[in-house]
């Protein structure tokens, strides 16, 4: 081949190779541009995550739930502070998919003997009976108990008619989960107490450090929300008929003074949460 076509074919080919890597270089840069850093010459680019490293966790946000407000909402003035034992430190899956009932209390602890006694000062033992565990309202189940009765020792009550308080933890969770049973449950107790309103007592959002809570006068209902963790609790007082020399008045100190003094306990005892688990 003579010397100069050899020469113009060799130009011919450089040309090629550099419109080649010009081709090349946008693509690069478009990619680098969606948050991933400039490759290295020579460098291939991997879409697999880098060994020994764990593939990011969608994050999501754990909405409040407000409860409706109830007319004529009660304000107690007077209720006991009570001294709590000890705190729930309770967690909740993110996603709403696990129970994490671990780290939930057990019905059989909610009160403690401690406690009771600052509101009512003749106890003398406190002995958990009749525990239930299994399947929990709306679905799911825990290892935890969730139903138990308080058989109470109460100086001067029969043995044959001593108190008790029946306690019923109706689950924990995300606020709008537990929230959106809560709205629910509030909606047919308030037709209820428009047919019997003597029996029902709604106390004020908030009052009792609570975010809400309400009682028919034997069962009281209590929505607690703290953080990102949400949970109901239901207890029923069953005898308490010597906190007076007259029947109609220990119920009624009952209703007005130890039903008061425990909702906020639970709201005491439920400030030690933690947040929801990723």
């Amino acid at each position: 081949m003579p010397e100069t076509s050899r020469r113009r074919r060799v130009a011919m080919l450089c040309a090629g190779a550099a419109a080649a890597v010009a081709v090349a270089v946008p693509a690069v840069t478009a990619y680098a541009a969606g948050g991933a850093a400039p490759a290295k010459p020579g460098a291939s680019i991997s879409t697999h995550p880098a060994k020994g490293s764990k593939p990011a966790t969608p994050q999501v946000s754990v909405t409040p739930y407000t409860p409706p407000n109830v007319p004529n909402g009660v304000t107690p003035t007077a209720a006991t502070t009570i001294t709590p034992s000890a705190h729930f430190s309770v967690q909740v899956d993110r996603t709403g998919k696990k129970p994490m009932d671990a780290t939930w209390p057990s019905a059989s602890e909610v009160f403690t003997l401690a406690e009771l006694r600052q509101v009512l000062p003749e106890l003398t033992a406190v002995k958990a009976t009749q525990c239930r565990q299994g399947t929990l309202p709306g679905g799911g189940s825990t290892k935890k108990s969730t139903e138990c009765t308080l058989a109470l020792t109460i100086t001067g009550e029969p043995d044959d008619d001593r108190s008790q308080l029946m306690i019923n933890i109706r689950g924990f969770g995300l606020p709008q989960q537990i929230g959106k049973q809560w709205s629910a449950d509030l909606v047919a107790a308030q037709r209820r107490s428009s047919i019997r309103p003597g029996l029902y007592t709604f106390f004020a959002n908030n009052s009792l450090g609570v975010a809400a809570a309400y009682t028919d006068g034997t069962t009281t209902k209590v929505l607690l929300q703290h953080g990102d963790v949400a949970g109901e609790i239901w207890f029923s007082g069953i005898g308490f008929t010597t906190l007076s020399s007259d029947y109609l008045e220990s119920r009624k100190l009952y209703r007005t003074a130890i039903v008061p003094a425990l909702v906020q306990l639970l709201g005491a005892k439920f400030t030690d949460t933690e947040k929801a688990a990723a």
